[in-house]
């Protein structure tokens, strides 16, 4: 932390802890994030770091995106906007429809910090740019109310996804483009347990198969086997995690050995799993 800089509320590094779980939910990368809402990749990095408060509805879409319960989320980030905005206590009256909380409105006006003491470092940082001779470059306003430019055919949706087969085992299907509107993946089968959902995809695109978990418990494991290749899984480690979907990495597999690949819940002792049904 530099010089006169104020240490982050601990109300503000929960949220951000917690919305940093919920963007692990959600599988996406921050580039995917800021395509599927209207905050940019920038505004997404400066929400989860902590450094800007986010607005309410940058909130409620990452849970949408999470499949989690908006409630604790929600409590969280009133507490940090009453931290944010100074005061000792949240107001209890709701606001009206259209009425923006200051994180709201600052954030919209790219504005990082809530007050005029901690915009200083900005405004030095302007004052640096301007002497480099690239204050054009860096004046752009970084406006949150923006809708996420759409992919043109050379970027790299376009292109292709980022891996394919063994090159993608062990990493996030969303983030590297093996899961997306435009390559929706395949399902291959689900079994319930309880109130727990295990269900499990494949991607033609990319080789890869993965498993999910819906309302696991407290502990829980869910698995995705493959033969010959390492088990990829995912463990519920946060009460946050039992109110929505947790999903292992990929593993490789080509469409010749789904009906070799098994998705597993463990929980305690005890292992239960299916085996893929192939397209």
């Amino acid at each position: 932390m530099s010089a006169g800089e104020r240490p982050l509320p601990p109300e503000c590094a929960r949220l951000a802890a917690t919305l940093r779980e919920l963007r692990s939910a959600t599988g996406l990368s921050l580039a995917a994030l800021a395509a599927r809402t209207p905050y940019s990749k920038s505004s997404w990095e400066r929400y989860l770091n902590g450094r800007t408060l986010p607005p309410r509805q940058a909130v409620e879409q990452l849970c949408a995106l999470a499949g989690a319960q908006p409630e604790r989320p929600l409590a969280l980030w009133g507490l940090a906007e009453a931290a944010w905005r100074g005061r000792s206590e949240v107001r209890d009256a709701p606001r009206a429809e259209g009425d923006k909380s200051a994180g709201e409105a600052a954030d919209e006006q790219g504005v990082a910090e809530p007050n005029a003491r901690s915009r200083v470092p900005w405004l030095l940082a302007g004052l640096a740019v301007l002497a480099a001779g690239t204050l054009f470059l860096q004046s752009r306003p970084d406006d949150d109310t923006v809708p996420a430019v759409v992919p043109t055919a050379s970027t790299a949706s376009e292109a292709g996804p980022g891996c394919h087969g063994a090159s993608c085992t062990g990493k996030g299907a969303e983030s590297l483009d093996c899961s997306t509107a435009t390559r929706a993946p395949v399902e291959l089968g689900e079994h319930r347990y309880g109130d727990t959902l295990v269900k499990a995809r494949w991607s033609p695109y990319c080789d890869t198969v993965w498993a999910s978990l819906d309302r696991g418990v407290l502990g829980d494991r869910v698995e995705i086997v493959v033969p010959g290749v390492r088990v990829q899984h995912r463990r519920v480690e946060t009460r946050l995690e039992e109110t929505y979907r947790v999903s292992t990495t990929m593993a490789a597999a080509r469409e010749d050995v789904l009906g070799r690949v098994q998705a597993c819940l463990v929980r305690r002792d005890e292992r239960r799993c299916f085996t893929l049904t192939p397209p």
